[in-house]
């Protein structure tokens, strides 16, 4: 026992460290080091989001920022030579460009794995470090990393691991009409641009680009329709302050709002997904939250709090667990089936094949058959009982995208502004309600249905609970000197190097860096 407690020992004779002073000195192993990765769908001007941050805390914080191009490690570390099979002849050559791009990424993560562009990113990261600690006896600078961009929720899932409370993720989006106009402003094709757009956002390989799974898990989401590089500046001045404790913020309505739509979520135990959803109204008051769960008799839904599992008929109790929305769209499948086979249509051969084909359909799309009420119609519900007036001109706060079942009923409530953050494709909430709805930020006197801007709800209480003794000395407000302020959470040198270097191993086995 002795000699594994020798073995586990980092503390040398020579450190000499009081034990009393154990804490101070494991505070001075800690670094000023920041990484910060940007994710946005394509189309969205990430670099201008790069630029701006890397501004604010060139000048204000006086950090030395380095960006990291992912685009750059992917042709750095993929052959020229690579071919694809796909067609190109006769498009743009921005298209061609954007689609080698994301073909060469696909790659990389099929020979080496989801997470090579995070690992390549963090190797940069080591080797940047070690140079500078070579060149000037390195030990805590004031630097940060910023990541442009990542497209796969195991690129962030392992910068995550690695960088822990010195890491944060900002998601970056724009109107699909401001990401169409920016990519036809680099002289592409609609076909083009639409295509890209779909692909980015969700390709059904498992290899490829997931930049809406990644996005969703952001610490903070950045909206820049307006496009004015001043605006931008703002919001991400008030995130460093969030990550510095520079200044004293506290949270806007919307991220109020949106934070309690994310904890109401919780309640939900629907079999699909869970969904929260919250209201205030022209004064930016709550007056509902809602979340997607079965209805019972006498108003609301059933609650783990007041309903037994005896008298609890969700779908988790009832019917040993069955997704009605799901068996409906099997049954419907199999009718569609076995009309075809007895018109002669298809043979009893095919029946398998067919019925695979139908659930691979829009059939898959349909949200008509649960017995659940959506997040947002019990909101709306609860908030027309306890002041239905109060609807009229309110917002309308969900973590997801609202399908086209509520939406027409958002409309009919008066509600004006909608903000969500997991787009949700099975709606056609603008496609059927086009004269009411729109995404469009401009359009004030339609429903808005708008990415939500601010910081990620389930950040909240990081951000904005309060470090003892850090608002006042005095009795009066302490000014900062950002240019020596560290930030909020930090994480000790010791380890950083360590877990790098075990990336930096792998990367050596898979051939992709030679030290």
């Amino acid at each position: 026992m002795g000699e594994l407690a020798k073995q586990l020992s980092l503390v040398t004779k020579e450190d000499n460290i009081n034990s009393k002073d154990i804490k101070t000195e494991l505070n001075r192993t800690h670094t000023d080091e920041l990484v910060i990765a940007l994710c946005g769908p394509i189309g969205t001007d990430i670099h201008l989001t790069a630029k701006v941050l890397n501004h604010i805390l060139t000048n204000k914080y006086h950090y030395e920022c380095i960006e990291i191009r992912l685009s750059d490690l992917i042709k750095k570390h993929t052959p020229d030579t690579l071919v694809f099979n796909e067609e190109v002849e006769g498009h743009s050559v921005e298209y061609k460009r954007l689609l080698a791009l994301i073909k060469k990424g696909n790659h990389l993560r099929k020979e080496h794995g989801l997470s090579i562009l995070a690992e390549l990113a963090i190797n940069e990261i080591a080797v940047q470090r070690e140079t500078r600690k070579k060149e000037k006896g390195y030990l805590s600078e004031r630097v940060c990393y910023i990541i442009d961009s990542i497209k796969n929720i195991e690129e962030l899932e392992l910068l995550r691991l690695i960088y822990r409370d010195i890491f944060y993720c900002i998601g970056t989006f724009a109107s699909i009409d401001s990401r169409v106009s920016n990519l036809t402003n680099r002289e592409m094709k609609t076909h083009e641009i639409y295509e890209l757009i779909d692909r980015d956002s969700g390709e059904e390989m498992q290899f490829g680009q997931k930049v809406t799974d990644t996005f969703v898990e952001a610490d903070f989401f950045l909206r820049l329709d307006d496009g004015s590089s001043k605006l931008i500046e703002t919001k991400l001045s008030r995130f460093l302050h969030l990550i510095f404790s520079s200044e004293v913020i506290t949270p806007t309505t919307d991220e109020t709002a949106m934070y309690l739509a994310f904890a109401a979520a919780g309640n939900s135990a629907c079999l699909s997904r869970q969904v929260g959803a919250s209201i205030t109204d022209e004064n930016g008051e709550i007056i509902s939250v809602g979340w997607n769960d079965v209805p019972k008799s006498g108003g609301s839904v059933y609650k783990s709090d007041t309903d037994n599992i005896v008298h609890d008929k969700r779908c988790i109790n009832y019917e040993n667990g069955i997704c009605y929305n799901d068996r409906e769209k099997s049954k419907i499948a199999k009718t569609l089936v076995d009309s075809l086979i007895r018109e002669g249509i298809i043979n009893e051969e095919k029946r398998l094949d067919a019925e695979n084909s139908l659930k691979k359909s829009r059939i898959k799309e349909l949200i008509e058959f649960s017995r659940a009420v959506h997040a947002e119609m019990l909101a709306i519900i609860l908030a027309g009982q306890r002041g239905g007036n109060r609807l009229i001109n309110a917002t309308l706060y969900c973590t997801t995208y609202p399908c086209h079942n509520c939406a027409r009923h958002i409309v009919a409530a008066g509600i004006k502004n909608v903000y969500y953050i997991e787009p949700y494709r099975k709606s056609m909430a603008t496609k059927l309600h086009g004269d009411s709805i729109t995404e469009d930020e401009s359009k004030k006197e339609l429903v808005r249905i708008l990415m939500y801007d601010g910081t990620a709800p389930r950040r909240f209480l990081d951000f904005f609970k309060m470090t003892p003794s850090t608002r006042k000395s005095n009795g009066k407000k302490i000014h900062i000197n950002f240019s020596k302020k560290s930030p909020k959470n930090t994480l000790s040198l010791q380890a950083i190097p360590y877990l790098e270097g075990m990336v930096t191993n792998d990367l050596k086995s898979k051939n992709l860096i030679h030290v």
